[in-house]
């Protein structure tokens, strides 16, 4: 049998980082990175570096897949290939209609449905549409707490899931995010559809939003990744360590979640060894060659500074 306590692992996946929040959030609490985006304090050349130095921190963390949350298009994809990285930019759905159908075709591309309270029946078709004919991923938020999820139910009439079900985006390439209240029936329905459930147990953890039981979602036969989302410290094994012991806490039991399980939902190309049990401690578990130059680093490290001093002075 092999001891999976001590083992060799693949690389990476986050599926979901927010550029922004990853960079900033080293430096400001959320409350004011909050402000800084509402008033729009950035440059477009600001952005283009905070998007870089979240992209580097990916990679220092070992990530070799990433979907990156960036505030427009363009953002993301060519930095992606810069540091040799599989995955997708993700941009608002609210910008689909900023690019003809034709353009987006074959991009590296995911569109962000944040909200569904926010969008009409009539963008929704369209969006489901677009997906179709462009072959663009789609990711959907389904409810940050319970009286969102109430305000779906009341706008479709249908339950998050099922609302995805009815516009068919459950049929194209799709991703679900925010599943603390979600229920049990949403989640079988979720189990006749090639979905991925999206986990951020560390972000939810700071934002208050509760724990993920993952067993549901095990016992269901599930498709699920784990993602960094807003925190600034990626780190995807303390991603998937939290949600083990959140589960164990809210089932009063241990293990009931295989330890090779969430390894496989994390993991992606290369062969990486690590440690599960020495998880808690302060050490650089990924000793492997990371192919980055360590100038260029530097160099983006010394020009967000630059940007976090500008910041700084304008609060």
């Amino acid at each position: 049998m092999q001891d999976i306590t001590k083992r060799k692992i693949k690389s990476f996946k986050n599926y979901y980082c927010d550029a922004l929040y990853c960079s900033l959030g080293e430096f400001f609490d959320s409350e004011t990175i909050s402000q800084i985006l509402e008033n729009k304090m950035l440059t477009s050349q600001q952005i283009k570096i905070l998007c870089e130095y979240a992209v580097i921190k990916n990679k220092m963390a070992g990530v070799s897949y990433l979907n990156l949350k960036v505030p427009d298009f363009g953002n993301a994809v060519e930095l992606l290939e810069k540091y040799e990285m599989k995955g997708h930019e993700i941009v608002s759905a609210n910008l689909m209609n900023c690019m003809p159908s034709k353009a987006l075709v074959g991009q590296r591309l995911m569109l962000e449905v944040e909200n569904l309270l926010e969008y009409n029946e009539n963008f929704l078709s369209d969006l489901s549409d677009l997906s179709a004919t462009a072959g663009i991923p789609l990711i959907f938020s389904l409810g940050q707490d319970l009286e969102e999820v109430g305000k779906i139910v009341n706008k479709f009439n249908l339950s998050p899931v099922q609302t995805l079900e009815s516009y068919g985006f459950l049929d194209r390439e799709c991703y679900v995010i925010g599943l603390n209240f979600i229920d049990k029936e949403d989640q079988k329905l979720l189990k006749d559809y090639n979905v991925t459930c999206i986990f951020s147990p560390c972000c939810d953890g700071e934002e208050g939003r509760g724990a993920i039981n993952l067993y549901n979602f095990v016992y269901n036969e599930l498709k699920f990744g784990f993602s960094s989302r807003k925190c600034y410290n990626v780190d995807m094994l303390k991603e998937c360590y939290l949600a083990r012991v959140n589960t164990s806490n809210l089932m009063y039991e241990n293990d009931l979640i295989d330890i090779e399980n969430l390894l496989s939902a994390v993991s992606d190309d290369n062969l990486i060894e690590i440690d599960w049990d020495e998880l808690s401690k302060d050490e650089n578990i990924l000793n492997q060659n990371i192919k980055i130059n360590i100038k260029e680093y530097e160099h983006i490290r010394k020009e967000t500074r630059e940007v976090i001093k500008n910041l700084k002075e304008k609060i």
